[in-house]
């Protein structure tokens, strides 16, 4: 297949297609799969999914002339599963699951007790900060680590007060994941934030992850628990994956422990 061009291009990871059919083609019915329910329950906890992601998490490796990502999700647009959506903000495509493909996950039970979304106007308000943590929950599942709970999910049905980006389970400990897209809070926030994860026995960690170069003034400036606390760049967890390191005012690891 010929390259795309710049502008046909996702910051979420991947290119996105021009050539999917009009939703109002008429084509045999589609047989869902494991992986199709896959992707239903992960646009679902999040909002939406960019075409990129889905090729990242789910068709990853996979024979690019194939087309075998693009024609899948065509179907399942053409089929009433998907819905494509337009981001203003970010110029790039974006997929909803609709009525039909909540009924899926509610007969598999993996309907995760929410409600469907309802794309708004201003639906990608923070979509860069969004893509963003949906892209470390998928780099997360590709190490094998896939037992994620998403914000929408934790403030939906569980209510909580204080809420991560993410917790991740791995073997039984819960891990909180907060996503800094650049340095958004004062410091007196980012000290309260820190001091409340310090102090909070429903982690056992936060992994703080910052698109940026703030992360020293973060690991230096402020004071908190360092047994807790752990800091990273966007950048280096995206591109040395199990060898980004995590560090604070007192020592550093490798993901790969995490493993």
């Amino acid at each position: 297949m010929d390259e795309l061009p710049e502008d046909k291009k996702s910051e979420a990871g991947g290119d996105i297609e021009d050539g999917l059919e009009p939703a109002s083609k008429i084509i045999e019915a589609v047989e869902i799969t494991d992986r199709d329910v896959a992707i239903f329950k992960l646009a679902h906890e999040h909002r939406y999914l960019a075409y990129g992601q889905i090729r990242e998490a789910f068709w990853k490796g996979r024979s690019e002339p194939a087309k075998a990502c693009y024609r899948r999700i065509e179907r399942l647009v053409n089929s009433g599963y998907l819905r494509k959506g337009d981001s203003k903000k970010k110029s790039l495509d974006i997929y909803f699951i609709t009525e039909k493909a909540l009924v899926i996950l509610r007969e598999r039970g993996f309907d995760s007790g929410i409600s469907l979304y309802e794309p708004t106007k201003d639906f990608d308000r923070s979509i860069d900060h969004d893509l963003k943590v949906i892209s470390v929950r998928i780099l997360f599942r590709g190490l094998g680590l896939d037992s994620w709970t998403s914000e929408r999910l934790l403030r939906a049905r569980d209510h909580l007060h204080s809420i991560p980006d993410g917790v991740l389970n791995i073997r039984g400990k819960r891990i909180a994941i907060e996503f800094e897209n650049h340095l958004t809070k004062s410091m007196e926030r980012y000290q309260e934030l820190f001091h409340h994860y310090g102090e909070q026995e429903n982690y056992l960690v936060l992994l703080v992850i910052v698109d940026g170069d703030t992360k020293d003034w973060l690991v230096r400036a402020l004071d908190y628990n360092a047994k807790r606390i752990w800091m990273t760049t966007y950048h280096e967890l995206i591109n040395d994956r199990e060898e980004a390191l995590f560090e604070n005012k007192r020592a550093s690891f490798k993901l790969s422990r995490l493993l």
